[in-house]
Parts: C-alpha cells; structure tokens; sequence
C-alpha cells in the first residue's frame, strides 16, 4: 500500500474538497489552466493544497463570466492594470445585463402562455408553438406593421393592455384549436361546426383588427410576407378558404 504525502490530494479528493468534477480538472490540465503538482507511480494526478487554492480562484472567476483563456492570463499575470480590469469587469457585467433581460422575457413569456392555457382540457402542440412563436416574433410583428401600413392603423393595433393581450390570445388559442381539430377529422367545411367555427375566426380576425380588418386587407397585396411562419397548414388554409367561400355563397362545396 502506498502512503501518499498527506499535503497531496487524489484527483477525487480533490473533486470531494471543490466541487468540482473530474472531467472539468482533466480539461483544465489539458489547458495548462491547472496542472497537478504530481503524480502517484502509476500515473495517477495528485494536486496540493496550493493547486486547491489555485482552482478556487479559477472557480470565482468563472462563477462572474470570465472565459478560461483570460483567466489563465489573469492568472499567469495577477497584476493588471485597474483600467484594463475594470474594463473587463464591466464587459461581463453588461453579458449579465444582457441574459438578465433575456431571462426577465422569457418568465415574461411562459406567465403569458400559462394564463392563455391554464383552463384548457387539452394542449394542442402545434397552436402552442405558435402561439409561442407569436411571442418570440413580437418585435418582427411589430416593425412589419410599422413599415406596411400608416401610423394610424399601426398605433391603434399596437395600443393593447397586457389582459386585453392575453384574453385575445385566449380566443386565439380556442380557434386555432377548434380548426386544427376540424381539419383533422375532415370536417366537411360546409358543416354546423366549421362554418360556426369559421365566423368566430372572422369576428377575432376584425376584433384583433381594431375593427379595421378592411383597411389592413387593402394594404396587404403590396405588403411582403410576415417574418414568422403561418399558424395554420396548407391543408387548413385551404379549409378555411372554402368555409368562407361556402359562407359567402351558401351552397354545397
């Protein structure tokens, strides 16, 4: 049996002491980040108390952002210039910012799904996608309106509350569903449901319009497409066009 120094430290002693796991240590040696202090006969890295001090430092380091490159800078050189730090310091700041933002959007996001979805039996994935695509979109949506049609279409569209949002996105949601649902049990279009399905999705469409469902309709031939995708599939398309088209005309498609 062999007696290690007691001032040395296994590999996994050294995760027990750290936290950190052997696969991280192992590609910090490959980084010359933090090398083991020595080796056991047969191969085996052993690290001192003065390399668990080192990977501490690594460890704060990392913890507010900095990438291992310039740790090991920092490390190899620890007096650096207060203006060169602080500028370092600050760019790792305005990274958290940023992800702060991020993830302040994203809980944003998932209450406004949660409260659209909350008393629905069933989820349909398809609608939730887009109805989650509507949000990551939301700032795409709102640039093509602004750049397509007049300030005042654009501004009345764009003035909603937060409940009135959600509320419509709730409709939305119902409808969306109701035609997905239609179409994949081939619903004939011509049908109680379908067309009673189809004149809820008209009023939405002009609710949702402000009431200005015509203005925006004669902007839309010259108007590009939408930067995010359509809700519905072909097939859906297709459906509604012939349920309106049966609802215009009222006779057997």
């Amino acid at each position: 049996m062999i007696i290690l120094d007691k001032n040395l430290f296994t590999i996994g002693e050294l995760v027990q002491k750290s936290g950190v796991n052997i696969r991280t240590l192992r590609y910090y040696d490959s980084l010359e980040l933090l090398k083991p202090s020595d080796y056991t006969e047969g191969g085996h890295r052993l690290y001192s108390k003065e390399d668990l001090t080192l990977l501490q430092k690594i460890k704060a380091l990392k913890f507010i952002g900095f990438p291992l490159k310039e740790i090991k800078d920092i490390l190899e050189e620890p007096n650096v210039e207060s203006e060169v730090f602080i500028k370092s310091l600050t760019f790792q700041k305005d990274l958290f910012e940023a992800k702060k933002l991020e993830i302040n959007q994203i809980v944003t996001n998932l209450n406004h799904l949660i409260n659209i979805t909350e008393n629905e039996e069933i989820i349909n994935v398809n609608v939730f996608c887009s109805m989650l695509q509507k949000l990551i979109f939301k700032e795409d949506n709102e640039r093509w309106l602004q750049e397509h049609f007049s300030k005042d279409i654009t501004d009345s569209l764009l003035e909603i509350t937060k409940q009135e949002e959600i509320d419509l996105d709730k409709k939305w949601n119902n409808i969306l569903t109701k035609i997905k649902r239609l179409v994949s049990t081939n619903a004939n279009p011509s049908s109680k449901e379908a067309q009673e399905t189809i004149e809820l999705l008209l009023k939405l469409m002009d609710e949702t319009a402000k009431g200005k469902l015509n203005s925006i309709k004669e902007n839309l031939p010259s108007a590009q497409s939408l930067a995010f995708p359509s809700p519905f599939t072909e097939d859906e398309q297709k459906f509604i066009k012939q349920a309106i088209a049966y609802r215009r005309d009222k006779k057997p498609i």
